[in-house]
């Protein structure tokens, strides 16, 4: 039907096919017949004022007169003022040409069929789009507009399947044509999506910073903001491939990227005692004799991981350390690194002495540090320095330690 509909008159007919479509008639749970109507003040909400524009009404009543000439309408009156406009059932068709939309069961339909599309490509896209469906059937909104899901399920496909290092920045260009968007407008909520519906639980456990847990979610399908790198020192060997084998010391510590891990063949090292550092302060503090030191920056992701069993897997015997914050999370870093890369890492410098020796540099529990310490303390780990920590209000940086240790050269381990 050819009736070109201006603004007002567009609404009229926008908001009797809302009323339509919220309807029991429409859902096909009414036995009795239904009218639609709305009242002219839903439109013109000075119509029944007695201060009106009147020739703000004329204009008005001429259009809803246009309506109800075209056959889409019936206006009740009562005099010559319009009480009601009700929609003509049977222009059904008509208006929605005329609006160009469609009606919410086909959007439905559509939208289904939209998200069926992403079944069966990853198990955390099966959860994310099954949720979707569900809201659909269920006559609910969808997390996000179709436009804005498509673009959430393409970044979070393509972060899913990278198999390669890939900066955040050059995701946002090849998926936006910007490199900044990702960062301002995607990140969060990608990473809210992976962490729903993928099996991140034990990665992230403990870690309650939000920008930590996207870096270690993205970190771990090899996304990351800046290029990655792994920092050691220490008596070793490196043997590259189609490069002759390079010698390492602890004057001399060396940054690894993630590409040149994957050219790594093997790493001999030299000394008895392997050390895991949390923080970069720490890392650079610390040359003694007998040691080789790896920095991890806190929670470490599936590259440190790999190069870590590579280290075990080639130098038997090795005596495994961590040395982190004397905090709950700096214990869970330690469960964490066990866990994932199956070696029988002990803390080191993070013991009831320490905390009784820098006490005056500590600060307070906070409550997310109580809780955790609780939970460490229910699983029957590390009783002692979590119950102290607790009964102290007292938790402690690293870097004063290893500032003191490595001016006061710390013990030989037996």
């Amino acid at each position: 039907m050819k009736f070109n509909a201006d603004k007002v008159q567009r609404e009229v007919l926008s908001l009797l096919l809302d009323k339509y479509e919220n309807s029991r008639t429409y859902k096909g749970e009414n036995q009795v017949h239904q009218s639609f109507s709305i009242a002219p003040e839903s439109v013109l909400r000075e119509y029944h004022s007695d201060f009106a524009d009147v020739e703000k009404i004329r204009r008005f009543e001429e259009e809803l007169t246009g309506l109800e000439e075209a056959g889409l309408i019936r206006l009740e009156r009562k005099g010559m003022i319009i009480r009601k406009i009700l929609l003509n059932e049977e222009a059904l068709p008509a208006c929605y040409e005329i609006l160009g939309r469609k009606d919410r069961n086909t959007l439905i339909k559509e939208q289904i069929s939209f998200y069926e599309a992403y079944l069966g490509k990853n198990p955390v896209l099966d959860g994310f789009c099954g949720e979707q469906i569900a809201r659909l059937q269920a006559g609910r909104r969808t997390e996000y507009p179709q436009e804005e899901a498509g673009r959430l399920l393409s970044l979070c496909l393509t972060i899913l399947e990278n198999r390669q290092e890939l900066l955040e920045r050059e995701l946002s260009i090849v998926q936006f044509g910007d490199s900044k968007l990702f960062e301002k407008k995607y990140r969060t909520r990608v990473c809210r999506i992976l962490q729903k519906y993928g099996d991140y639980a034990e990665l992230l456990d403990g870690v309650d910073d939000q920008r930590e847990k996207e870096q270690i979610l993205l970190g771990e399908h090899g996304v990351h903001s800046n290029p990655s790198y792994v920092y050691i020192k220490g008596a070793a060997v490196l043997t590259f491939r189609d490069l002759p084998p390079m010698e390492l010391s602890k004057e001399m510590p060396l940054a690894l990227s993630s590409e040149s891990l994957e050219r790594l063949e093997k790493i001999e090292i030299r000394t008895p005692r392997v050390m895991t550092i949390e923080n970069l302060t720490s890392f650079n503090r610390m040359k003694e004799e007998g040691w080789f030191y790896l920095f991890l920056s806190g929670y470490h992701n599936t590259v440190r991981q790999r190069l870590l069993r590579r280290i075990a897997e080639q130098n038997e015997g090795l005596q495994w350390f961590h040395f982190g914050d004397f905090d709950p999370d700096g214990f869970l870093i330690i469960e964490h690194l066990r866990e994932k890369t199956g070696i029988d890492f002990a803390p080191i410098h993070m013991g009831v002495d320490e905390l009784r020796q820098y006490r005056e540099y500590g600060r307070p529990m906070e409550e997310n540090d109580r809780r955790k310490a609780k939970t460490l303390i229910e699983k029957g780990k590390y009783v002692e320095e979590m119950q102290f920590m607790l009964e102290q209000d007292c938790k402690i940086e690293q870097e004063i330690v290893s500032w003191v240790v490595s001016v006061d050269r710390f013990m030989e381990i037996e």
